[in-house]
């Protein structure tokens, strides 16, 4: 199979069948499986990373955004919380951080309790453009899910989610 960039979902299923001809004593299921769940995650960021470059932003830049913003007024946290909740590196943050306060998007200040602990908070700019960037997300997200019906976007949440578990259980053995 080739590296899955790009590989339209029917290729995928006919890699699938070769091997499945190729090799009749195995399971080559997660060859169809892992490249369907491949080619529909990269259709899916394809779209949204269009949604938000409307916006100026990309997706790494938006998920820094979304995160603080979710937080709720002030709108604000440590950069150590948020490298954790973006699964990144407290480097990458940092970086991360730092292209975002020189666009005016974020802000570092201290903590009011605490002047070791450095807060990171959305600005009013960051605020409006991430409010903005978000209603482009969710309608190009509706329209990539709008093949499914309500049930059938529940078993998937259902069936992706035990998915994440059992492939996280398995790696810690």
């Amino acid at each position: 199979m080739s590296d899955g960039a790009n590989v339209p979902a029917e290729q995928v299923e006919e890699t699938a069948r070769r091997w499945s001809d190729q090799c009749p004593d195995r399971n080559v299921s997660p060859v169809l499986v892992l490249g369907l769940l491949n080619e529909a995650r990269l259709r899916l960021e394809e779209r949204l990373a269009g949604a938000l470059e409307e916006h100026g932003l990309r997706s790494w830049e938006f998920d820094v955004l979304a995160a603080l913003r979710t937080e709720g007024e002030p709108y604000e946290l440590c950069p150590g919380t948020l490298s954790l909740r973006l699964g990144v590196s407290n480097s990458a943050m940092t970086h991360r951080i730092t292209r975002l306060e020189e666009s005016g998007l974020v802000e570092r200040r201290f903590s009011p309790h605490n002047r070791r602990i450095v807060l990171v908070r959305l600005t009013q700019r960051g605020r409006a453009l991430t409010e903005h960037a978000m209603g482009s997300y969710l309608s190009e997200g509706g329209d990539a899910l709008a093949g499914l019906t309500r049930e059938e976007l529940d078993r998937l949440c259902l069936l992706l989610r035990r998915l994440g578990t059992s492939s996280a259980r398995h790696a810690e053995e």
